[in-house]
């Protein structure tokens, strides 16, 4: 029997917030567990939330932040779209960028939630699928010159009716990629995990009943807006600006580099984010529509509150965003946007540098603001058409922060990822790895010292091959603060039997057997003085290796003589 309790009482609150959720979570595990490709079972590109009948997010699953935005926007597309048809067993597909999606690769699958005929909400699930179609293998490449070249475009499709699939749509979405094994078998993941989702929903709403979970999700929106504007009370009042620069507006050699700015306006709660100023869209495919920019700002918001307040949109409150129509953040159809994360990473660096402006003791320093991408498309000995991503590490350093120092090697921030292993990117393609170690003063120096990025050696042991290379931070370092150095930029090499080749940041490069391919990705910037670093955590970054002689006495100013600190020259070198 259940108890009878007054309307959106503390106690039940806090346990409808539990078991919201514990349900988006075990939603985001089936997506990892079911899933075939590499590229959500082990880089876990993929995320899940609940919303309630009005598509306002009320959980999501700790996964992809920067998929924050586009399931807010799309909670209340679908809810427009579906409300009044929506069936017990339905299934909705949709990848639209230009309708509150963020790339074609990236497929949300939706499920309504229905009891006794009355909708109470619906399940999402978005992932990045391998393969949707499109002129080049992956369906993420630069030379993309419009939308249509980057694949098929889903927009609010109904792939299972009240428990019928849609054989035609579903042999269609299949027929469109080259890898339509492992797209059945990740679409087939979404499913699985959204008709879990679904019995959750339905298992709290019949252990607390209707009413009272929307009294409690209307208590848990309020709660997590009240908090958050209680931290933005904190900031002084102002405006704040910061900019930063993408390499470049073009796959040609002259191209240009593209300025993303940004205005924060605080006052009193209130935070408003204008990108006026920011460069024009461009011909390459690195825009981003605004669920892209939006997702960023609400990540970086939410990271004031912590933990203390739920995963839903209520932080989302006290936000408010302008994006210039037209500009990389957000253009106009039907632009290029298959690459869009390499902008999206440099939104984060920023959003978190104009933030650092105010409450730069809350904020890191830049991190690495980019990833290594490497998809192979080729043969391997046997002849054998093969294509994948490379895997091993692809992030870089994390920014260092105001009381510690970054973290080395890791996807960070925004996006959240994980690499896949090497160990499964070797069984999978005809590659090598050599070697995978830290890169030596790859950190930005600071009194916190930057995370460091890393170099690799990947041999390509197939056939005729290339390979379609997705890189940044080769001509714009990413910066420290409060006085904390930059860290180095990024560099690829192709090493052949004949010569060594350096390759610019976005190309499509051919790879024969034996070429190696030698990749520096950076680290991240420092925080505050270099020159006031604790001289033993720097000897004990020159043991480790993290840092180079002399690195330690030009950089850091401490004087080390066989292994051991000199404390009375360091006072005077500092001095």
């Amino acid at each position: 029997m259940k108890k009878n309790l007054s309307a959106a009482d503390p106690i039940t609150t806090e346990v409808v917030r539990g078991l919201l959720d514990s349900a988006v979570e075990e939603v985001q595990q089936v997506l990892y567990k079911v899933s075939h490709s590499p590229l959500i079972t082990d880089a876990r590109d993929s995320t899940s939330a609940l919303f309630d009948a009005q598509g306002r997010t009320i959980a999501q699953a700790t996964a992809v932040p920067c998929h924050l935005g586009c399931l807010h926007d799309l909670g209340r597309i679908f809810a427009k779209e579906f409300n009044k048809s929506a069936k017990d067993g339905d299934i909705y597909i949709h990848n639209d960028p230009y309708n509150g999606g963020t790339h074609l690769p990236d497929l949300a699958i939706v499920s309504p939630v229905i009891i006794k005929n009355k909708l109470v909400g619906y399940v999402a699930t978005m992932s990045h699928h391998a393969d949707i179609g499109g002129f080049a293998p992956g369906s993420v490449n630069f030379a993309a010159s419009d939308l249509h070249a980057e694949g098929l475009i889903l927009s609010m499709a109904t792939l299972i009716k009240a428990g019928k699939v849609n054989d035609a749509l579903f042999e269609t979405i299949l027929a469109n990629s080259r890898v339509p094994h492992s797209l059945k078998g990740d679409l087939g993941g979404q499913i699985a995990a959204c008709l879990t989702g679904v019995k959750r929903y339905k298992d709290i709403i019949a252990k607390i009943g209707f009413n009272q979970v929307n009294q409690c999700v209307e208590s848990l929106l309020d709660y997590a807006e009240r908090v958050t504007r209680n931290e933005i009370k904190k900031i002084p009042n102002g405006d704040y600006y910061f900019e930063d620069f993408l390499d470049d507006d073009s796959l040609e050699t002259n191209s240009k580099p593209v300025k993303i700015c940004l205005t924060l306006k605080v006052k009193g709660s209130n935070l408003s984010f204008d990108f006026s100023g920011t460069d024009k869209q461009v011909g390459i495919a690195i825009n981003n529509v605004p669920s892209c920019p939006n997702s960023v700002v609400y990540y970086a918001v939410r990271t004031l509150t912590g933990d203390r307040v739920p995963n839903n949109e209520g932080s989302f409150r006290p936000i408010n965003i302008f994006l210039p129509k037209g500009s990389i953040v957000n253009s106009n159809f039907p632009a290029p946007v298959a690459v869009r994360g390499i902008t999206l990473k440099r939104v984060e660096d920023v959003v978190c540098g104009v933030m650092a402006k105010a409450i730069p003791s809350r904020m890191t320093a830049a991190h690495s603001g980019q990833y290594t991408m490497v998809n192979f498309v080729g043969q391997d000995l046997d002849g054998k058409r093969i294509q994948g991503h490379l895997g091993g590490p692809y992030a870089g350093g994390h920014g260092a922060r105001s009381n510690k120092d970054g973290i080395d090697v890791t996807e960070h921030g925004a996006t959240n990822g994980s690499p896949v292993p090497i160990e499964v990117s070797e069984s999978k393609l005809p590659i090598l790895f050599k070697k995978s170690l830290l890169w030596t003063d790859s950190g930005g120096a600071g009194k916190w010292r930057g995370g460091l990025g890393y170099t690799a050696e990947v041999q390509w042991m197939g056939g005729e091959c290339y390979g379609s290379f997705r890189r940044d931070r080769m001509k714009f370092k990413p910066w420290g603060i409060e006085g904390g150095h930059s860290a180095p930029l990024c560099k690829t090499t192709i090493i052949s039997k004949k010569k060594k080749l350096s390759l610019p940041g976005k190309i499509d490069h051919p790879l024969f057997k034996g070429d190696t391919i030698a990749i520096h990705t950076t680290g991240s910037g420092g925080f505050g003085d270099p020159a006031k670093r604790e001289p033993l955590l720097v000897l004990e970054d020159l043991l480790n290796n993290k840092i180079s002689k002399t690195a330690v006495r030009d950089i850091y100013k401490v004087v080390i003589k066989n292994m051991k600190i000199d404390f009375k020259e360091t006072t005077k070198l500092r001095k």
